[in-house]
């Protein structure tokens, strides 16, 4: 702000920071709520308090509201958390507006109300390991149309919402996900050589066509390993391990599960390969593509949003297409430098500044 002008009008936005003390704090919902929160904090036209737990560590420019919670175990913890914040929401709100970063719209949330939307996965993946979240969205995605507005991740997710929760199209705002200034390329590929995965394991995520390309790489006698980042959960990794062993070269694949600082291992890939069947967003390719690596991803929901031009999209499911695009790249150091800078030049306008703009945007259109 310019010294000696007036201090602009501010509003006072109370919003759900449960997620950094849960299972979602290392998964994209978490990584959302932390930037979000530190961007938002530095502007001076709003006042952000943050309902959480004791001890969650928030960025500067956001005040706590302390809240008690007993349970840790997922299911038991989201249960808690439905039925407490409501009443949490009634107590500290005051004169201000209320904002749901999360999936879980609890009952009773009293207007002004901004929820976001972060994908409809449980309500378009048919797969087993989704049941239990599509019988809770069945249960709560309804209560997405009394909120006063809603911002999507991506247009995507925008046109999901409207499509299969009936949204008035009046309400719903896109604000797309930024890219930390963390995520710049570095000096190249390491050595040995590796194709980089990032993401929690599910079925969605295509891992086992990941594996299958690195099985066609090593067929074709290209030395390079698949690294494999993302947090594992404990009733998952059977399923994992089963999909890992059943490779043809399961020696070329390692699961690293969560790594804290996977900047390192961006810069030193020689490609990243994105082979889930749906994303709400699709952060990691945003992350490889701003670390210059060379994305090539399946073409299908916000996976072509983002991408865009600055990656190479195959047909979506395609195992032979992808391996074709992967050795392009692997084989050719002009086509990788190439679409590393194409990259580079697509991540640069997602910002989390640009994100917490249009934040504020839609704050103010609510606010009371």
């Amino acid at each position: 702000m310019t010294p000696g002008a007036p201090r602009p009008a501010t509003t006072t936005v109370l919003i759900d920071a449960q997620p950094l003390s849960s299972v979602a704090a290392g998964g994209g919902v978490g990584t959302y709520l932390r930037e979000l929160l530190a961007a938002v904090g530095r502007r001076d036209d709003l006042v952000l308090r943050a309902l959480c737990p004791a001890g969650v560590d928030l960025p500067s420019g956001v005040a706590p509201v302390p809240v008690r919670r007993l349970f840790s175990r997922p299911r038991l913890e989201a249960t808690e958390h439905s039925l407490r914040l409501g009443v949490e929401v009634w107590r500290h709100q005051q004169d201000g507006l209320f904002h749901n970063p999360s999936f879980h719209a609890p009952a009773g949330l009293r207007s002004p109300w901004v929820q976001t939307l972060l994908d409809l996965i449980p309500l378009i993946d048919g797969s087993p390991d989704q049941r239990v979240l599509r019988k809770r969205w069945r249960r709560f995605g309804p209560r997405y149309r009394r909120a006063d507005a809603i911002v999507a991740i991506s247009q995507h997710a925008a046109d999901d919402g409207i499509r299969l929760l009936g949204l008035d199209p009046k309400k719903v705002h896109v604000a797309r996900l930024g890219v930390d200034a963390a995520f710049h390329p570095g000096a190249g590929p390491s050595e040995p050589p590796y194709v980089l995965v990032v993401g929690e394991f599910s079925r969605r995520k295509g891992f086992e066509k990941a594996f299958a390309v690195i099985d066609d790489l090593a067929d074709a006698g290209l030395p390079h390993r698949l690294v494999v980042v993302g947090r594992i959960h404990p009733w998952a990794r059977a399923e994992l391990v089963a999909l890992w062993a059943s490779a043809r070269h399961p020696e070329r694949i390692e699961l690293r599960g969560f790594v804290p600082d996977v900047v390192p291992l961006y810069q030193g890939a020689a490609a990243f390969l994105m082979t889930s069947s749906y994303e709400g967003f699709g952060l990691p390719v945003l992350e490889a593509m701003a670390c210059g690596v060379p994305v090539v991803a399946f073409s299908n929901s916000s996976l072509t949003e983002v991408v865009g031009n600055g990656g190479q999209l195959v047909p979506d499911g395609d195992v032979s297409a992808m391996s074709a695009a992967v050795r392009t790249v692997l084989e050719n150091p002009g086509a990788a430098e190439e679409w590393g800078q194409r990259g580079v030049r697509r991540a640069a306008p997602f910002t989390w500044d640009a994100c917490a703009t249009l934040h504020a945007e839609v704050y103010r259109s609510v606010a009371p």
